[in-house]
């Protein structure tokens, strides 16, 4: 009989202890707490959350690799910030890979994939009746994969995973928007009613909802560089 590696114990306590802290940084960051550009003080934050700041140094690299978080010389660890450059690239990558589902979708139409999105859409529905922002963009971070899954593709849906890290703070920011710019309803029923009627009418429809998407974000990074403006300006 093998003998037990000794501490492969106490390493899953650190390690669930890490992603922890990493969880609690990351809801912090993606329900506005910590907003973009906000410092992130390794010793003030390491006691608030009760870890050491090898912990923390730990919980900040798996953030950087979703893109939540970056080094900046002299300042430390930064909450990242998106620019109006950065919106413009995500949504041309959303729409590259969500077009080419689309097509996928609507050639062969496979019903449980057209029910799964049906339920999704009710999810976000009643996340907006709720005023509840975690469970909408959570709805809409699977609508959006899931379409991608009617491709087949396991690198496409691989690509897809990949640039939904990197756009989950661009995400929150733009359902957080609905209150900033007095958005009240969603889209997405209409975007699976065109995927109903056939590819022309959801490729347009799907390039209106990115466009609308990528529009509302920029106005929300104007209103936000605005305040900031104004509140430094009174400071």
């Amino acid at each position: 009989m093998a003998s037990p590696i000794s501490g492969l114990g106490a390493n899953i306590q650190r390690r669930s202890t890490t992603e922890q802290a990493t969880e609690a940084i990351r809801q912090a960051i993606l329900s506005g707490r910590l907003p973009p550009g906000t410092p992130l003080r390794e010793a003030a934050l390491a006691g608030e959350l009760g870890v050491s700041r090898s912990t923390l140094r730990e919980a900040a690299r798996t953030l950087e690799g979703e893109s939540l978080v970056h080094y900046q010389m002299n300042r430390g660890i930064i909450v990242a910030d998106i620019t109006g450059p950065d919106v413009a690239d995500i949504y041309a990558a959303r729409a590259a890979v969500e077009l080419v589902a689309v097509d996928a979708l609507t050639e062969h139409r496979d019903p449980a994939i057209y029910q799964k999105l049906s339920d999704l859409v009710d999810r976000i529905e009643r996340a907006f009746e709720r005023d509840d922002t975690t469970d909408a963009l959570e709805g809409d971070r699977l609508f959006h994969a899931t379409l991608v899954a009617a491709t087949g593709s396991p690198r496409l849906r691989r690509f897809h995973r990949q640039l939904q890290q990197e756009q989950r703070l661009a995400l929150a920011l733009a359902e957080r928007s609905r209150r900033e710019l007095g958005r009240t309803t969603d889209d997405h029923r209409q975007l699976l009613d065109a995927l109903h009627d056939g590819p022309d009418h959801a490729r347009a429809e799907l390039t209106a909802h990115l466009h609308a998407g990528a529009a509302e974000l920029r106005r929300l990074l104007d209103l936000l560089a605005n305040r900031n403006e104004g509140e430094t300006a009174d400071g």
